[in-house]
């Protein structure tokens, strides 16, 4: 069976299209995204605006093209954190069934939160020691704590990078004072996380977004190494990390805009992800990393193809 799968991600929109040869077993044929950035003047006010609307559909219009060319079978589309809440998120998916013919699913934070489990457990090897995963979206960050075998804990938050964008507008650079402003705000809404790490006590944190790749793909720049490429994970070296946060939190966003690895699309939003991780690895104390390729898509295709 050949079928595709769309994540309608608040910032990105992901198409890819496989074939499923046997059980746990499928071949690769299309991979590509959009950048749609949905929340754009309106994520705070929960509404899709009229140009990341039309940016919207015209991303599902050109993966229903791809879609036609590969003769798929069958058509899996997801929509996450920015349809979920936006009070015109119905009128979008409605839209987009008449225009393309797909339909287009809304998960729940803590669905969302399982698939992207699911993903990463294809590419990491988590084994019997409990993980953190931490996937930074647009509108939302799920986090799961977990092992190979099942997940303990899992909760999707309203604080995605997009939105803390549109709602602290930061200085340029981000000045010390809306530092400490964001971290007053991530202490009280992000309790119900640190109280399971205290319980379930992870020792090493897995992330699986773009955002993640942005750091890992700076950091091979800045060491000569070659980029990521098709590698299914990568282990960061703390220290690297470390210097990348300083160089991203002291820069303008000119000074962004010429760094190695660093997409257009994360300029902006790429601060305020590092210094939510940054702050979420010093809470929790954990001193390991590591970057999966995979995530919310792969995540929906292994739950496809196990079951």
């Amino acid at each position: 069976m050949r079928i595709a799968i769309i994540d309608c991600g608040t910032n990105t929109f992901h198409l890819l299209i496989v074939n499923i040869i046997a059980k746990r077993k499928f071949k690769k044929l299309y991979k590509t995204k959009a950048v749609v950035k949905l929340g754009e003047a309106g994520i705070t006010k929960n509404f899709i605006s009229e140009a990341p609307f039309k940016r919207g559909l015209n991303a599902l219009k050109s993966f229903a093209d791809k879609i036609a060319e590969h003769n798929v079978d069958m058509v899996y589309a997801f929509a996450t954190a920015a349809l979920r809440k936006a009070k015109n998120g119905k009128d979008f998916i409605e839209e987009a069934e008449r225009q393309t013919r797909i339909k287009v699913q809304l998960i729940t934070g803590k669905r969302e939160a399982e698939l992207i489990y699911y993903g990463v457990r294809e590419a990491v090897k988590l084994g019997e020691e409990k993980s953190l995963v931490m996937d930074i979206g647009g509108g939302s960050v799920e986090f799961i704590i977990c092992n190979q075998q099942k997940i303990f804990w899992k909760h999707s938050f309203e604080i995605g990078a997009a939105l803390l964008l549109e709602k602290l507008k930061p200085s340029n650079p981000v000045t010390h004072t809306e530092i400490d402003k964001l971290h007053t705000y991530l202490e009280k809404i992000l309790t119900p996380l640190f109280k399971a790490c205290e319980k379930f006590k992870p020792v090493k944190l897995i992330g699986s977004s773009g955002s993640f790749d942005t750091f890992a793909e700076m950091i091979l720049h800045q060491k000569g190494q070659p980029p990521l490429s098709n590698k299914k994970s990568y282990q960061f070296n703390m220290e690297d990390y470390a210097m990348v946060h300083l160089q991203l939190i002291n820069s303008t966003t000119q000074q962004r805009m010429q760094m190695k690895g660093l997409v257009k699309m994360r300029v902006d939003m790429i601060v305020l992800a590092s210094l939510l991780l940054t702050f979420v690895l010093e809470k929790t104390g954990i001193r390991q990393m590591t970057l999966s390729a995979y995530a919310l898509k792969e995540g929906i295709l292994a739950d496809l193809i196990n079951n």
